[in-house]
Parts: structure tokens; C-alpha cells; sequence
């Protein structure tokens, strides 16, 4: 056969084919069919996902009975989903048969199975599916299926079509919007899902009914459905309230049904919608990463999850294309890998292959302050970041919403990264995600026993109580109260938060800096914590750490022959107490991390202990990470913990070198602590020392502030100052 004869004959299976579908135009087709194999990226994802498909649809097509969480079954119908999927989109640009077959045969076994399907028989949740344990999985196989029938439509019968919207679509999305009601309506990443795939359903099937409520609720009243949850999930400056975690997972079906909107009604203004609300969704995603791309682990969260996620992909392209081609969304794109197949992943592709390595611009990683809530006005999370990419000092202050379900209750947190690495860090979530013999893959319940407990995170506990007593329905009517932000001098960068709810009664009050100075080796943490009350209380501040115990300034008992749990509720319980000692005039603790030594320096007195703990009692089935941590406690009715947090030295243990082993610290002194002023001193053993001068008053902090101490006067503006003595 010549191949002039080739050609006609791939010309017409070309055309057999639709030329615009829900999310490409006929001119995306087009280029997707030209180029697909002129630039490296796009052409590596390309012939990849070819590769595989082409094998899979030579096997048998498998549609079990669905029957468990995360084994088989489970994993057999996502497989499936991506399957359909990836085949329609070979179809359309290729325009083989055999492809849509594929496509068109599964479909039709799902069409038979559904509607005989009950409850999920692994189902645990208010929320099941039938196809999968939990309804948000049967959301995410709408929302792909439906793109996959959308391929190959024109390709199937009248009769096919029909027996296929019907039992199979038309089934899906009225699940969703009955039994499914309550997630439909509901403003959480769920939410997102089940609306984004019931639209998506509207739009192939040419059901504008089921699109206007996919957009404005099931009862049309605009207080639920995607344009509300665009309003009220982000802040103005595009912070998801559920946190990093949930931030990368929710964004894909928002800019999966933004683009189709965008496409089918252009009218919409999507895009615009909220002053570009989804652009600001992606850049600040991208900001809520430490410089090796891992998600800052806050509320639930699997920390292995980082800026290479198939769903940052997704929406870096569209980005890339719908917002202007951005050359520091490269830097990212080129550590992601990939691109999707679509024309955004073309642009992005043929940009990077545009452009040679060393002239990518890196990502512009900043200190900054993000609001939380739909108004900006429900606290909010501030990052502090200093050096370069390779060795980036990063502190996160906490002081958001509580984050819907997912939130935990950890008010006024902080964790703490450098030198590529996670030093002081937050749980995250207890949970495997997606291996069976761990509860399914499903969150274990020692997340609610002890991930979400206050006492599992580097924040101010009173009384061996949770914030808000754990009670989610309190904690999400409050958020503490934004104090202060700056970044204008770079050698201090500055940021505090106060709290009057978490215990009703006490006044918690956080002040975190960075500090870059010639007398540190590296730059340093300060962090002030302090409370008042009228009553007497236990208030214990815990510092989780990652590394070695090297030493410490306190004689402690070691319970080395017999440990006992810390305490015994709200997430003590799951606490081993491996030592305890009381304090001096101040506290020191170093642990090694990597190549670096790490000590923390803390104001004490005879009234202060400290317990060395490690997480991991009461843990029959092996679920929790034994991370170890340490207390400091006081009790009374006020607390004042400052803290010096020194990066020094060097260990090579390859080459037996070491240096650098001991702090620079010499004491970290209480001069003054009431309800108006806190002052600070801190001296090295080179003779130089620091005060550290808050405000402690909620009120704007006056423009100068005068104190005699011992004979000593203190001056200082605003709500607080450094001075260098």
C-alpha cells in the first residue's frame, strides 16, 4: 500500500472523529495532532500514556463487583476510569476505531453493573458510593468517565448512546443529587467534587437543568454549587481553608470544570471570576511548599505529597494558558516532569523546549501572609522564609480556621524547615492512604485520637485540654486574630497572632521571627509564646523534632527500664514519657538533623519541667510514626516561653569530621513578663546579647513604648524590637 493511500485513509478515520470536545476546541485537536511529537515533554507524557493504553486494550476488560476499600476492586475501577479516559483521548486524535471500542465496551458493562449496585459493602462513612467505599471516589470516576464518553459519543449508536446515559450517567448524577444531597450542597472539597462531576455530566449530555444546579445548588438558590464553593472555599488571596493538603486535591476539579465552562460558556467570564480567584488558587498552592516542593503538612495531610502531583500539573497548564505564560510556573513544570495532554500541556511543553535550562527563572518562593475565610477575615497563616532554594530556612505560624473536617486543633502552631529538610515538624494525618490492611487506607482512628489533638502539634496547651475542648463544632466559629506581618528588613522578619478562644478565659499570645545575623552561623528562630489568665492553669508547649538526641542543660530521671504513657486523653494517651527533669534558669536542648546540629534555647525557671516524650503508646496495630518531641510545662496563671531555635555546626560522617557541636547560646533570660510587656534577653558565649522587646496588649501597639527595669530603660516602637547590645 503507497503511502499516499496511508494518509487518505488516516485522514478519514481523523475526521471520523468529533473535532471539538468539552475541553479542547477543534484548533486544540489540531495542534495536538501536529506537535505532539516536537517537544520533549509533551512527547515523553504522549508516547508514555500511548504506550500503555495501547497495551491495556488488548486485555480482557474487567468491571468486578466492587468489595473492598482499597484492594483490588478499589484500585481495579480507578484503573478503569483513567483507562476510558486516556483511550477516548486517543481516539480523538487519532481517530482509531479501536480506541473508542474500547471505551464503548467498558461503558456498557458499567451501564449493566450500576444499576444493580447497593450500598458499597466496605462502605464506613455517612457518605457511601456503590462503586467505591466512599461517595467523593464515585464523584471522581463521574468526572473522568463523562470526559471519556465525550471522546467517543458520536462514535456509538443511537441505541448505545441511549442505554448508556441512561443506566450508567443519568443514574451517577441523580445519586448525587439525592441520596448524595448533603455533599452536593455542601462547601468542602467534597462538595467540589460532586458538583464539578454532575456538571461536567450536564454539559456532554446537553442537561442544563443538571448544569444550572451543578453551578447554584439543587434548589438554584446560589447558596451552594460550584460558584459558592469559589467563593467561600478560597480567601481573596486564593488560601484554601482546608489547608495544603486538600488545596492540591481540590484544585483539579476546578479548573477541570472552570475550562469547560470557559469553553461551552464563555459568557461566564470563569476565569475572571473573584479577580482571577483561580489563578491566585494555583500561585498560592505553590507558595504553601517548602523549596523541594513538599506540602506544608497542616491539618490532615500525607506528607509525601509535594507540587508533583498530577493535579498541579493540571492546573499549572491551564494557568500557563489562561492567565499568560509565566516562565517561573517553568521551574516548577520541569521538576513536575510532566504535562497533561491537553493544548495548555502543549504550551507549557513547547516553552520549556523554547528555552534552555539555566535561563528557567526559579519560583518566586516569599515570605508572605495569607488570610483565611471567604472575607479574609478568619485568621489566616503566615510564612517566613529566608536563603536559597538548595537551603531554604522556612517557619509556618498557624492561626487559620479550623479547616472543615479536615482541620485539626492546633491554634497558634508553627514547623520549622531547613537545609532541604523538615526540622520541626507538624503529624500531618494519620492515615496509609490506599493500603488495605490499614483500616483500609482510610483515616486510622488515631487520627481523631491523636493527630488532630492540640498536643500533637508545636502549640500551646493548657490543662491537657484541646483547644476547644476537640469540639469541632465550637472551633469552627473562631480563628485567632492576625497581630502582625513584616518582611521590610531582611535580617527580621516578623510575624504574631493572639488568641482569646481556644480556652475561654486565657489570652495566648505567638510571636515568631527569623533572624539573620553575623553572629549565627545560619539564621536563627526566635518564637515568644505567652498566656494570661485569671486562673491557675498547666500550660505545656510542645517542640516535635526530627533528628538525634545529642544533649541537653537538664538533669533528667531516663524511664528506660519501664515507660508509662504521658497522660491519659485528648492525645497524652498516645505519649510515651521516656524522661523528665526540671529546669534552670533556662533550657537547652541539641539534636542532630542531616549534616546540622539544632538547639533549642527556652527561658525557664525552677517552676519549669520539661518530658522528653515519643509518640506511640496505647498503638496496638503499629499505626503512629514514633516521632520523639519534648514538653517544657509551667503552671500558674501566666506563661512566658522564648525560644531561640540555632542551626550550627557540621557532621560528615562519611569523612569522621564535626564541627561546630555546641550553641552559641550562653542563657535565654525573662527580664519583664506581664499582661502589657514581655522583654527578653539573650546572651552568647561571644559577650554580645539581644532583647527582645513585645507588646503584649491587643490593642494597636502604641508608636513608642518606655520601661525602667533595675535601673535600666527600654525604648522601642510598634509591637516589638530587637536590640542589639
Amino acid at each position: 500500500m503507497n503511502r499516499l493511500i496511508i494518509a487518505l485513509l488516516f485522514l478519514i478515520s481523523v475526521n471520523f472523529a468529533q473535532s471539538t470536545y468539552l475541553l479542547f476546541s477543534a484548533n486544540d485537536i489540531k495542534e495536538i495532532r501536529a506537535n505532539h511529537d516536537k517537544y520533549p515533554l509533551f512527547k515523553t507524557t504522549y508516547d508514555s500514556v500511548k504506550q500503555s493504553i495501547d497495551f491495556t486494550i488488548t486485555q480482557p476488560v474487567d468491571v468486578p463487583i466492587p468489595k473492598d476499600a482499597a484492594g483490588y476492586t478499589h484500585e481495579k475501577h480507578k484503573q478503569n476510569y483513567n483507562s476510558m479516559y486516556n483511550a477516548g483521548f486517543f481516539y480523538a486524535i487519532t481517530g482509531e476505531a479501536k480506541y473508542a471500542d474500547f471505551v464503548m465496551l467498558m461503558l456498557k458493562k458499567y451501564a449493566v453493573l450500576y444499576p444493580q449496585l447497593k450500598k458499597h459493602p466496605a462502605a464506613a462513612s455517612e457518605t457511601p458510593g456503590r462503586i467505591f467505599w466512599q461517595s467523593l471516589n464515585e464523584t471522581v470516576f463521574l468526572l473522568n468517565t463523562v470526559q471519556a464518553y465525550d471522546f467517543v459519543k458520536e462514535y456509538l449508536s443511537k441505541e448505545d448512546r441511549t442505554f448508556i446515559e441512561t443506566n450508567l450517567f443519568r443514574k451517577l448524577a441523580d445519586f448525587f443529587m439525592t441520596e448524595g444531597i448533603h455533599e452536593f450542597n455542601l462547601i468542602h472539597n467534597h462538595g467540589t467534587w460532586s458538583v464539578a462531576a454532575v456538571g461536567m455530566t450536564g454539559l456532554v449530555l446537553k442537561d442544563e437543568d443538571m448544569v444550572q444546579k451543578a453551578l447554584y445548588g439543587s434548589d438554584l438558590k446560589k447558596e451552594a454549587g460550584f460558584m459558592k464553593q469559589l467563593e467561600c472555599l478560597y480567601a481573596p488571596d486564593g488560601y484554601y481553608t482546608e489547608g495544603a493538603y486538600y488545596a492540591r486535591y481540590a484544585i483539579l476539579p476546578f479548573f477541570i470544570f472552570a475550562e469547560a465552562l470557559e469553553n461551552e460558556k464563555p459568557e461566564m467570564k470563569i476565569y475572571e471570576f473573584r479577580n482571577s480567584i483561580l489563578k491566585k488558587a494555583l500561585y498560592t498552592t505553590l507558595q504553601l511548599t517548602y523549596s523541594t516542593g513538599v506540602f506544608i503538612p497542616i491539618n490532615d495531610a500525607i506528607k509525601e505529597k509535594n507540587f508533583t502531583s498530577p493535579e498541579v500539573a493540571l492546573s499549572l497548564n491551564y494557568v500557563f494558558r489562561r492567565y499568560g505564560a509565566d516562565a517561573q510556573l517553568l521551574w516548577v513544570a520541569q521538576k513536575q516532569k510532566m504535562v497533561t495532554l491537553s493544548y495548555s500541556g502543549l504550551l507549557v511543553a513547547q516553552a520549556l523546549g523554547d528555552i534552555l535550562e539555566k535561563d528557567i527563572p526559579e519560583f518566586g518562593y516569599k515570605s508572605l501572609a495569607l488570610t483565611d475565610g471567604p472575607n479574609g477575615t478568619q485568621g489566616g497563616l503566615s510564612i517566613l522564609r529566608t536563603g536559597t532554594i538548595s537551603d531554604m530556612t522556612m517557619l509556618v505560624s498557624k492561626y487559620t480556621s479550623h479547616g472543615l473536617s479536615h482541620g485539626h486543633y492546633d491554634k497558634q502552631s508553627i514547623c520549622y524547615y531547613n537545609q532541604g529538610r523538615e526540622i520541626i515538624p507538624d503529624y500531618g494525618a494519620a492515615r496509609f492512604i490506599n493500603i488495605d490492611p490499614k483500616y483500609g487506607g482510610r483515616y486510622l482512628p488515631e487520627n481523631k485520637s491523636f493527630a488532630m489533638q492540640s498536643i500533637a502539634h508545636n502549640n500551646l496547651v493548657q490543662d491537657e485540654k484541646s483547644h476547644y475542648n476537640g469540639k469541632r463544632e465550637i472551633s469552627d466559629n473562631f480563628s485567632p486574630s492576625f497581630r502582625f506581618f513584616s518582611v521590610k528588613d531582611a535580617n527580621l522578619q516578623a510575624t504574631g497572632s493572639w488568641d482569646t478562644t481556644a480556652y475561654p478565659g486565657t489570652k495566648i499570645l505567638r510571636s515568631s521571627f527569623i533572624l539573620k545575623d553575623a553572629a549565627f552561623e545560619h539564621p536563627v528562630v526566635l518564637d515568644v509564646v505567652s498566656s494570661f489568665s485569671n486562673d491557675i492553669h498547666k500550660f505545656d508547649l510542645p517542640f516535635y523534632y526530627l533528628g538525634h538526641f545529642i544533649e541537653t542543660n537538664v538533669k533528667y530521671s531516663a524511664n528506660d527500664k519501664e515507660r508509662k504513657p504521658l497522660g491519659k486523653a485528648n492525645g497524652y494517651q498516645h505519649l510515651w514519657n521516656e524522661a523528665q527533669g526540671t529546669c534552670g534558669d533556662f533550657f537547652s536542648f541539641t539534636f542532630l538533623n542531616g549534616e546540622r546540629f539544632y538547639t533549642i534555647s527556652t527561658t525557664a525557671d525552677t517552676n519549669t519541667t520539661v518530658n522528653f516524650v515519643r509518640i506511640g503508646a496505647n498503638d496496638p496495630k503499629f499505626n503512629l510514626k514514633n516521632e520523639p518531641g519534648l514538653i517544657l510545662r509551667k503552671q500558674g496563671t501566666t506563661s512566658l516561653f522564648a525560644s531561640i531555635i540555632e542551626p550550627h555546626g557540621k557532621f560528615d560522617e562519611v569523612r569522621e569530621f564535626t564541627s561546630g557541636v555546641y550553641s552559641s547560646v550562653q542563657s535565654v533570660k525573662t527580664i519583664v513578663h506581664n499582661s502589657q510587656v514581655s522583654i527578653i534577653k539573650i546572651s552568647l558565649k561571644n559577650n554580645s546579647a539581644y532583647t527582645l522587646c513585645i507588646w503584649n496588649l491587643e490593642t494597636d501597639a502604641p508608636s513608642a513604648h518606655s520601661i525602667k527595669i533595675d535601673g535600666t530603660e527600654y525604648k522601642w516602637s510598634g509591637y516589638y524590637s530587637l536590640i542589639k547590645n
